[in-house]
């Protein structure tokens, strides 16, 4: 499902230029779990934000589900990536909105149906437990809580892959665990 060859990426600093990655070849199938670990400031934010092209690399290339992401137009590339949901370590909530309508809003913008966003909404909120958390808002969540529905969020666009950057990283350490066994149960789904 994905494909990397020869990326790197560079940053251009008052200091000069600094190699945040170079020469990463790797090949993830389609249901395979893959995790990469490395020290603070290793590159690996940097690496997800290259494989979902919301950071451009400067050599290389990137191809998902046998498109090189690197020759797409940039509608095309918006495009390939509602087939990647990205979860951040911060969960990116909108504070305005209440549980329900962050979920619904990336169906929203990509033109389903109020009624079929809320339903599938509903369903993914039910499987990770926070059906009763629906009308509540941001600041009445716990970090672990609010991360679960970022995860809900992605998975309503029935992303192909899901991309996690740190998801626990802003999490008590008591929170982790609801967390983690969300990705446990995709796993066990072959979510990629």
């Amino acid at each position: 499902i994905i494909q990397l060859g020869g990326l790197g990426k560079q940053f251009q600093t008052m200091n000069g230029p600094v190699t945040a990655l170079e020469d990463i070849n790797l090949e993830i199938r389609y249901g395979e779990v893959f995790g990469i670990i490395g020290l603070s400031g290793a590159g690996k934010s940097t690496l997800v934000r290259c494989i979902n092209y919301l950071e451009v690399p400067t050599s290389g290339k990137v191809v998902f589900e046998g498109k090189n992401l690197s020759v797409m137009k940039d509608r095309e590339k918006r495009l390939a990536r509602q087939s990647m949901g990205m979860i951040f370590q911060q969960f990116n909530l909108l504070s305005q909105r209440n549980v329900l309508q962050n979920v619904c809003f990336p169906l929203e913008i990509a033109g389903v149906s109020k009624a079929e966003a809320k339903k599938r909404a509903e369903e993914l909120l039910t499987l990770v437990g926070l059906e009763d958390r629906m009308k509540a808002y941001p600041a009445q969540l716990s970090g672990g809580q609010k991360q679960r529905i970022a995860i809900v969020r992605a998975l309503c666009m029935k992303p192909d892959v899901m991309l996690f950057d740190e998801p626990t990283s802003a999490l008590d350490p008591e929170m982790v665990g609801e967390v983690l066994e969300v990705m446990k149960e995709l796993a066990e789904e072959n979510m990629t």
